[in-house]
């Protein structure tokens, strides 16, 4: 859209005065980002960057260096002789008030008959002020789940947060972990730890997240990435505080963090110290995880028959008035059936088959999701956490809390059918403001 506010014009006029970067990103790009691959057969091996063909006795580790355009390729055995691969990379500039980050898209077609065709385009750009109110600079974002695409000409652009919210991102605030090393941070945003390595975070979630959240910077500042990626959407609180200054003191990296709260949940549960690193630090984090689940699974399971049942009966009332507007769902997925839990004891029965702690964690009386589960011939393969919130995956869990070979494909299936869910409970809001 044409410019409107003071500082919509401001940036537009500096916009055009940028230097050209395209081809400066494209040779770094082709130098350090673009994975160049090689597929192999029994008799040669075909360098995708040349097009040319050598023997498979060079290759060592499934990497081999080229002998025609020495380039180093990574080797996979395949009849493929073609490949496609989209990156993005950014450019972080300083320009007067305004830290600028520029985003670029690389598209790489590889083909063994010749040699590769990598195109590079600027595709949008991040004006932002101190006070953290921000402009959009760029082509036109065309986003859906089947297909992506840049058109149109740079223009001040506005976040469609209604009509893509079903979506795993907003289209204008790109993720990126290559960023040009000649790249320039305000000193405002170093202070806290906010770079160019954000490892999961975009620039922009950052930078609204961590200046007033001290403990995200913590988090940040400590390399702690995977608890700082969940706890940028979710409050960091009391409950899970002291565990982490343990972790952190101890040099622990939390590599999955969902496992790992589930896990101090369950300390918690068996009243261990969670401010020592013996219980919070464990060596097999799955390991103590499972050992723990069983633990409170056989303590349930000596409760008196009697009890059992009228808590079953409790739960179930609590869960059908939570959830009795979005059970009986199901969608197909090719051989996949994904569909909801639609009772107490399903969750017990999904938790027993795929031996994690959906129904001794209680998720079946939370308030913000619904557990779904995803099957083959009947039988349960995955078990998909969908935040009734913002209508994303929030885990996706398989047998031992592994992720199936399904799992890409359960995700996207979840992600396309979201929309089911969001007109189902927008109607009971209806119906309940109606009553």
């Amino acid at each position: 859209m044409k410019p409107r506010t003071k500082s919509q014009f401001d940036v537009m006029a500096r916009h055009k005065e940028l230097p050209w970067l395209t081809q400066v990103m494209m040779e770094w790009a082709k130098m350090n980002v673009i994975e160049y691959k090689g597929f192999a057969t029994k008799n040669r091996v075909v360098c995708l960057q040349c097009g040319q063909s050598f023997s498979p006795e060079l290759v060592s580790r499934k990497k081999a260096v080229c002998p025609h355009c020495s380039t180093k390729i990574n080797v996979e055995v395949s009849r493929k002789t073609t490949d496609k691969q989209t990156y993005y990379t950014a450019y972080a500039q300083i320009v007067g008030e305004y830290q600028v980050i520029r985003y670029f898209v690389h598209y790489c077609y590889f083909n063994a008959k010749h040699e590769a065709n990598i195109n590079c385009w600027e595709v949008t750009q991040l004006w932002i002020k101190e006070n953290g109110k921000y402009e959009i600079v760029s082509l036109n974002h065309y986003l859906t789940p089947y297909c992506e695409t840049w058109t149109g000409d740079f223009e001040i652009r506005t976040e469609n947060r209604v009509y893509y919210s079903y979506y795993t991102g907003l289209k204008y605030d790109i993720y990126t972990e290559d960023f040009h090393p000649k790249s320039q941070i305000k000193g405002i945003y170093k202070k806290y730890g906010i770079n160019t390595k954000l490892a999961g975070l975009t620039f922009l979630q950052a930078i609204k997240a961590i200046p007033s959240a001290p403990r995200l910077e913590t988090l940040l500042k400590c390399k702690q990435y995977n608890l700082l990626n969940l706890f940028t959407n979710q409050r960091l609180t009391d409950r899970y505080w002291p565990a982490v200054k343990i972790c952190i003191r101890n040099k622990y990296k939390v590599k999955d963090s969902k496992i790992w709260l589930d896990y101090v949940d369950l300390l918690l549960y068996f009243n261990k110290d969670i401010h020592n690193a013996k219980y919070v630090c464990p060596a097999n984090l799955k390991k103590e995880h499972d050992r723990l689940v069983k633990k409170k699974r056989d303590i349930q399971r000596k409760q008196a028959a009697e009890r059992k049942r009228q808590q079953a009966q409790e739960w179930e009332t609590q869960f059908k008035a939570l959830k009795g507007h979005l059970i009986g769902i199901a969608f197909q997925e090719d051989n996949l059936t994904i569909k909801t839990l639609d009772s107490v004891q399903e969750y017990l029965e999904e938790g027993d088959a795929l031996h994690h702690c959906i129904f001794t964690n209680e998720y079946f009386l939370k308030k913000e999701s619904i557990c779904l589960s995803a099957r083959m011939k009947g039988e349960p393969v995955e078990t998909i956490e969908l935040s009734l919130k913002d209508m994303k995956v929030v885990q996706c869990h398989g047998k031992f809390n592994q992720p199936s070979k399904h799992h890409d494909k359960i995700i996207e299936a979840v992600n396309k059918n979201a929309s089911i869910f969001r007109k189902l409970k927008r109607r009971a809001k209806q119906q309940l403001q109606t009553a």
